[in-house]
């Protein structure tokens, strides 16, 4: 959509300019304002996984790690939307409540039918404590679910893929997982019925004390064979010393996961060296190392796989992308995904789909604003030659991640029993043990061909979940942008806004307030930014009642400290700079020190935006 600035003028040469644009019809990448899927409490979200329905372009699924079970331990949720990932409702799992788990996966299956697999910690019939593989289906866009399946057990990083092809398995499920301890064995689960019920394992290959194996994800091919991807690791001191890297390798099933083919070698992801010095303490980001996998399934390039992972190379990671044109016999060089743009910047957990049009997306997490702090934000670019060349880095989060916060910092304590009554209490945190919000995050491509980028989001000192949603706009859409013209006057539309609050925080020993404030315009016509919040005046009731207690205000955009603040709503509004009707906007901090926590006065506020229309 393209908007057009009431009663602006276009600068010198701006026509020009936009007249050369659109003779070139450059893609152009648009990004939504950034939305919290997680409403659940201040407590880490990690762990992101995400999928979206085929036949729905509006109806998310995303799964995490969560601390939010009763005792304070993790355990894995779903969350569901259906406005295409502003509003998001969470889904507990009786299962989970009760003991806990890891490793959520989420998938639709081509009839539209919603997948949840997760570990569930849970004791056997011997006492022993167990990772359990459980899965859920359901039919109705995730607004209820079947009871549990259960996989059985020990199981470890399973992997979730659905055949949304019509080739002659379209609709099968598989599931691909570790499991029997030290031997390392990798195998498939198979769901021929929509998920009602699973085959498998079927074991493809194992370590056999030598090496360490663990799958990566899934990849179906338009004719509905399966890719599985997998890599090797050395498990002791022994292999570590003479590790000579660690390399990417697949197997392919084309009789729907009831066989496999050999094992096939492919790109070298870590030499010996550089595992070696991560293993010795080597200064870098944990975590967020595992590869990532697409499929092209559209006409553009068709069954190219895409795999991205954070090379260390050079030092520090840095993105990057390989493919295959034959299912994994040959592979290209790795290419940057994007440049780093700033002498000491990290970029991981990299994140990678293909949307219908063939269009490769890849997210990361990027230190470029704050390469001398742990501080991150998420990004995005586009790909439309096959990976050859990335559009220039697209900034999707709205606000710094921190996540060495109080909330990351909290230990859960996480019990453990063991043989001959031996009892065990791990106490973990998210910073402990997923410092970089987990070992992977979510991108999928919904039906319309828009990007859903799912990650954990520090900004608050809690990992929390967000989303955005990243459209891609080529040929005449691309073409018809306009240059940003020099706007008009702002006008009150304080009527036409309501404030969405986000999950805050209050530090009693400082008295601050942390206020997460959205702007949600609940009129009929589209607001152009920025969008500016003035508090005006403190009193509560008909008059200034306990005005006096009036809070001071930290963080305003005009740094004025009391009546007067302004917060200034620019970059929350996506990359157009436009909140339409029903619209929400990215979340803005207002920090408040207040008086006396009690006696709060009510803020009088005063908005004003300017008016658009559509051409």
């Amino acid at each position: 959509m393209t908007w057009i600035m009431v009663g602006s003028l276009l600068a010198p040469g701006v026509a020009e300019a936009a007249q050369a644009q659109q003779a070139e019809a450059r893609p152009r990448i648009v990004v939504s304002p950034d939305y919290l899927v997680s409403r659940d409490g201040d407590r880490p979200h990690v762990e992101i996984m995400a999928a979206a329905n085929p036949r729905n372009a509006r109806n998310l699924l995303a799964g995490a790690i969560t601390f939010t079970r009763r005792d304070g331990g993790s355990a894995t949720k779903a969350y569901v939307s259906r406005d295409g990932g502003i509003v998001w409702d969470d889904v507990i799992f009786p299962e989970q409540r009760e003991r806990g788990g890891a490793d959520p996966q989420v998938a639709f299956t081509a009839a539209g039918t919603a997948l949840f697999l997760t570990l569930n910690t849970a004791p056997d019939e011997t006492g022993r404590t167990r990772a359990f593989l459980h899965s859920y289906r359901s039919e109705d866009e995730g607004v209820t679910w079947s009871d549990v399946y259960n996989l059985g057990a020990s199981y470890d990083h399973p992997m979730l893929v659905a055949d949304q092809t019509t080739g002659p398995f379209a609709g099968r499920l598989y599931v691909s997982v570790l499991y029997g301890g030290l031997e390392y064995s990798l195998g498939v689960f198979r769901s021929e019925d929509d998920g009602r019920s699973w085959i498998g394992p079927v074991k493809f290959i194992d370590g056999a004390g030598e090496r360490g194996l663990n799958v990566d994800p899934m990849l179906v091919f338009a004719d509905g064979a399966i890719m599985v991807p997998f890599i090797d690791f050395p498990f002791t001191p022994e292999q570590t010393a003479r590790w000579d890297g660690t390399r990417i390798w697949t197997v392919v099933s084309t009789d729907g996961g009831v066989t496999f083919s050999e094992p096939r070698a492919g790109p070298l992801k870590m030499t010996g060296d550089e595992l070696r010095g991560a293993r010795e303490g080597l200064e870098r980001f944990r975590g967020g190392s595992w590869v990532m996998y697409a499929v092209d399934r559209s006409e553009r390039f068709r069954d190219r796989v895409y795999a991205v992972w954070p090379d260390y190379s050079e030092g520090l990671p840095r993105v990057v992308v390989v493919s295959t044109d034959d299912r994994g016999s040959s592979w290209s060089e790795p290419r940057p995904v994007a440049p780093t743009g700033t002498r000491g910047a990290q970029q991981f957990q990299a994140a990678v789909a293909v949307n219908r049009d063939g269009v490769l997306g890849v997210t990361w997490y990027d230190t470029r604003e704050a390469p001398s702090e742990f501080a991150f934000h998420q990004y995005f670019a586009a790909s439309f030659d096959g990976g050859e060349s990335f559009t220039a880095p697209q900034r999707v989060s709205s606000a710094l991640s921190r996540p060495m916060g109080s909330g990351n910092l909290l230990p859960a304590p996480a019990t453990f029993s063991g043989p001959e009554g031996e009892l065990r209490v791990a106490l973990l945190s998210a910073a402990s043990r997923w410092v970089s919000g987990g070992d992977y995050m979510g991108l999928t491509a919904s039906v319309d061909g828009h990007f859903h980028p799912v990650w954990a989001d520090a900004r608050s000192g809690t990992y929390q979940v967000y989303t955005a949603e990243v459209r891609i706009e080529e040929g005449a859409s691309a073409a018809s942008a306009v240059a940003e013209p020099a706007v008009g006057e702002p006008v009150d539309v304080t009527g036409r806004i309501e404030l969405v609050n986000d999950p805050g925080a209050y530090d009693a020993e400082t008295g601050v307030l942390d206020l997460w404030i959205r702007l949600k315009n609940v009129s009929a016509a589209p607001i152009a930014g920025p969008i500016e919040v003035e508090i005006r005046k403190f009193g509560s009731g008909m008059d200034d009642t306990f005005a006096e207690f009036a809070p001071e205000i930290l963080n305003a955009d005009n740094d004025v400290r009391g009546p007067g603040a302004h917060f200034v709503y620019s970059d929350a509004l996506g990359t157009e700079g436009v909140l339409p009707p029903g619209g929400v906007s990215g979340a803005m901090l207002w920090r408040l020190k207040l008086v006396e926590p009690i006696r709060v006065p009510n803020l009088h506020v005063y908005v004003t935006g300017r008016e658009v229309v559509q051409p």
